[in-house]
């Protein structure tokens, strides 16, 4: 009989379990997601081309189900079992076009997972937002490696991860919400290969979020 024991997933530390804790890049803010923008986001979310591309979205999405997805992702966040972001441009603060993050297998490994607004694709969007949350993951945790999967056929996706210093490390199965089980193709970033990750402009350093939340805190009280 084999006994699987999971890796330790103590959680992300309380720095990114509050709402304060953003990533900027040259041309994007990654923050929380909102409940005010559920409608906008399930238009995209529920499109064919991106539901898909992903194992949990179903085409169709409604505004009410993509709320609790929000809620879902937020929860995750103050839990300290998930890093969720939106993507939202510098020049449109206000309209999420994409969605990206990271969370804990049940072996324990911290995985990426991203899909994008297919009105934005084509424009390295993903790959900046990727590339930064990776960056940031080494730098808040002592993580050796981060993972991802796509579908074969997901070019785009396989690509993005590429780019960002991820190599196909194996193959395997996934559940998909609308078409059941499908092959993937694995990839592991591990730490030694950060050069792909120096594109993420981060301006803010976690010292700096940390001495901010401090006082949105104390202000509060």
């Amino acid at each position: 009989m084999t006994i699987f024991v999971p890796k330790p997933s103590p959680g992300f530390p309380s720095l990114t379990r509050d709402e304060v804790f953003r990533i900027e890049t040259r041309r994007l803010w990654l923050r929380w997601p909102r409940l005010e923008s559920a409608a906008a986001m399930a238009e995209w979310n529920g499109l064919p081309e991106v539901a898909t591309q992903t194992s949990t979205l179903k085409v169709g999405l409604s505004a009410s189900e993509m709320s609790e997805r929000i809620e879902t992702k937020r929860a995750e966040n103050c839990a300290g079992s998930g890093i969720h972001f939106v993507m939202v441009r510098k020049s449109a603060h206000a309209q999420p076009i994409g969605m990206i993050g990271v969370g804990f297998t049940p072996a324990g490994d911290i995985e990426l997972g991203y899909h994008l607004d297919p009105a934005f694709r084509g424009q390295g969007f993903a790959t900046e937002a990727a590339r930064a949350l990776c960056a940031q993951v080494f730098e808040l945790t002592a993580a050796t490696e981060i993972v991802a999967a796509a579908w074969p056929d997901n070019v785009g996706s396989v690509r993005v991860l590429e780019r960002c210093g991820f190599k196909q490390s194996g193959k395997g199965i996934r559940e998909s919400s609308i078409s059941g089980q499908r092959p993937v193709v694995k990839f592991t970033l591990a730490r030694s290969r950060p050069s792909a990750l120096l594109a993420a402009q981060l301006r803010f350093h976690p010292a700096r979020l940390q001495a901010a939340a401090d006082r949105i805190k104390a202000l509060a009280s």
